[in-house]
Order: C-alpha cells, then sequence, then structure tokens
C-alpha cells in the first residue's frame, strides 16, 4: 500500500477541513431554528382559522377546517424538503464541490439581506402604520426566528469562506484536473 492511498480519506468529506464541518452544523441549525419558528406559528391553529374566516368568510367550517390541516401539512412538508436540500447541499460543500458553496451562500445571503431589510423597516416604521400598509401583522416571535436563522446563516458562509476552507476548494479543485 504506498503513502499516497493512506493519505486519502476513506470516504469524502473526511478531509474537509473544520470550518467546513462547523459550517455545515451551522446550516442544519438554521434549518431547524426556521423549522421551530414554523411549528410554533401552525402550533396556533385557531389562529390559523380565524385568519381563513377573515380571509374567505364565504368558506364553510370543514372547508376551512380542510384548509388549515391542508396549510399545516404542506408547511411541514415544505420544512422537510427544505432541510434535505440544505443537507445534500452542505454535503456536497464537505466533499468540495465550490458550486455547492455558492448556491449555499446565494440562499443564506438573499435570506440575510431580505430579513434584515425586514428588521430595519419594523425598528424605523411604527408597527400600526405597517399594518396598515400592508395589512400583514408581523409577530415579535417571528422577527426574533428571522433574526437568529440570518445570524447563524452569516455564521455558516464566514465559515465557508475561512481562508483554511478556501484552500480545501482550491486543493479539490487542483486535484481535479
Amino acid at each position: 500500500m504506498s503513502v499516497e492511498s493512506e493519505q486519502r480519506p476513506t470516504k469524502p468529506g473526511d478531509a474537509a477541513p473544520v470550518w467546513l464541518h462547523r459550517a455545515r452544523w451551522v446550516w442544519i441549525a438554521a434549518v431547524l431554528v426556521g423549522f421551530i419558528r414554523s411549528f410554533v406559528q401552525l402550533a396556533d391553529r385557531e389562529a390559523l382559522v380565524t385568519q381563513l374566516r377573515e380571509e374567505a368568510p364565504e368558506l364553510r367550517q370543514d372547508q376551512v377546517d380542510a384548509a388549515a390541516s391542508s396549510g399545516i401539512l404542506f408547511a411541514v412538508l415544505l420544512s422537510a424538503l427544505s432541510l434535505m436540500v440544505y443537507l445534500l447541499l452542505s454535503r456536497r460543500m464537505l466533499e468540495g464541490r465550490n458550486w455547492a458553496r455558492i448556491v449555499l451562500t446565494a440562499f443564506g445571503g438573499f435570506n440575510a439581506f431580505s430579513t434584515a431589510v425586514t428588521l430595519l423597516t419594523v425598528i424605523t416604521v411604527d408597527r400600526a402604520v405597517l399594518v396598515e400598509l400592508t395589512g400583514i401583522e408581523v409577530p415579535t416571535s417571528n422577527l426574533v426566528f428571522s433574526a437568529v436563522v440570518m445570524v447563524l446563516q452569516v455564521v455558516a458562509i464566514a465559515f465557508m469562506f475561512h481562508p483554511g476552507s478556501n484552500r480545501y476548494f482550491r486543493e479539490v479543485r487542483r486535484r481535479a484536473r
């Protein structure tokens, strides 16, 4: 057995620097915090039914109940799909796939930007004015969860572009040639 073959990782991602492993766990944490936010919002079925009643008063009770149940199921499935996508992308990132790092950066960057704009808007504009203009009341808990997810995503992006991570991606690209 040659020295070169002994130095190869036994499975993809083993050779990835600690910064990328940390980034992966931070991405997973961000998705899980988002999932918890959805669960907290969906746990209040009464509020969902009230909102459906306000938006569509012509619906019968059985239709409102079905719509609420469908909405909850859809949100849970969407959260699970989101987790699977982030798991796949973060695994590819650990394998040295730069495209996965770019996609994660785009997802996280867009979310961080839109969350920052939302937070700045809520901070600078009176909430009553926002509700009047948009017709949407943003609960404080939603803002807190969004801020936590934003911070986690920014941290994950920083880990992915740490100098050690950048060296790893360059090395993987060099070995592939």
